[in-house]
């Protein structure tokens, strides 16, 4: 997905972000919002809105000589999500599909993005019921017809906190080989390995990077030996929308779990914004479950 003009504002924003939890001094700030928009248009465009965002966040860090301003905020949502993790666990496992339940607290998990959405509202979202949370585009009949005969599934994490609840996905995979795929370095709140192995995630499977420092799977940068491992799994199952955004185009089979949380991904996916999906890509143009209906 090539990013648009549309991305500029959320750039910002991502870069205020930062700078909020870096700072208090609003000079610094300003000067920082100020740089970025003289950094911006050295940047190639023809990319991703997630490489973008890599970019400027980089520059920010730098910046602002913090290297993960997101960092308490991973921990404090990292434990919010564990002291709820058993109560989750009991309504999937009670649930007359548990993947499906799972996956749907996946879906409001997925809201855990201090890159775009604001504290406050992360919370209201978690505190809605996941089992009313309904499916705007629905491949999950398909994901679990793939599931069945797969013995390698490759999940995708993204954010922190949010991997509490892939977690109980990935209980109900179910395949003699999982692989869970995280960030090589942090990036504004997304899964590093440290991440990973402190929600127990490497009891379940290999914990593994890209191979390179990038926010999303940008393939062209990743290392020889993960686009390897992720053109030989049988499944791959994208988690959020910076792994969407530079994997909406990969030339193989790929199931995407995210909420739209922006304008430009809503209307790229035909969804309202803050839709939760379930997306295979590429996606047959003649295939009934292209259309956008919930199936339980």
């Amino acid at each position: 997905m090539q990013a648009s003009a549309d991305c500029l504002p959320c750039l910002l924003q991502q870069t205020l972000g930062a700078a909020r939890r870096a700072t208090d001094d609003p000079w610094v700030r300003r000067k920082l919002l100020f740089a970025v928009m003289e950094y911006l248009p050295t940047l190639n465009f023809d990319r991703t809105p997630a490489e973008l965002s890599f970019d400027c966040l980089r520059f920010a860090s730098k910046y602002l000589g913090v290297a993960d301003p997101f960092e308490a905020d991973k921990a404090l949502f990292t434990e919010k999500m564990l002291a709820v993790e058993n109560e989750m666990r009991r309504d999937v496992l009670a649930a007359p599909d548990p993947l499906l339940a799972a996956i749907r607290f996946a879906l409001a998990g997925n809201m855990i993005d201090l890159g775009i959405v604001a504290v406050d509202h992360i919370e209201g979202e978690l505190a809605k019921d996941a089992s009313e949370l309904e499916l705007a585009i629905n491949d999950y009949p398909a994901l679990r017809e793939e599931l069945a005969s797969a013995r390698s599934v490759m999940y995708i994490l993204d954010n922190a906190g949010e991997a509490v609840c892939d977690k109980l996905v990935i209980e109900q995979l179910h395949a003699p080989e999982i692989t869970c795929v995280v960030r090589k370095a942090p990036i504004i709140n997304d899964v590093t390995r440290a991440d990973a192995e402190a929600v127990g995630l490497g009891r379940l499977g290999a914990v593994i990077d890209v191979g390179a420092e990038a926010l999303g799977v940008p393939l062209g940068v990743c290392s020889a030996g993960f686009r390897q491992r992720f053109a030989e799994a049988d499944v791959v199952i994208s988690k959020g929308q910076a792994n969407f955004e530079t994997l909406d185009t990969a030339e193989r089979r790929i199931f995407h779990i995210l909420r739209a949380k922006c304008d430009y991904i809503a209307a790229d996916l035909g969804v309202g914004r803050g839709a939760g999906v379930l997306v295979r890509t590429p996606r047959p143009p003649s295939d009934p479950s292209a259309e956008s209906t919930e199936s339980t």
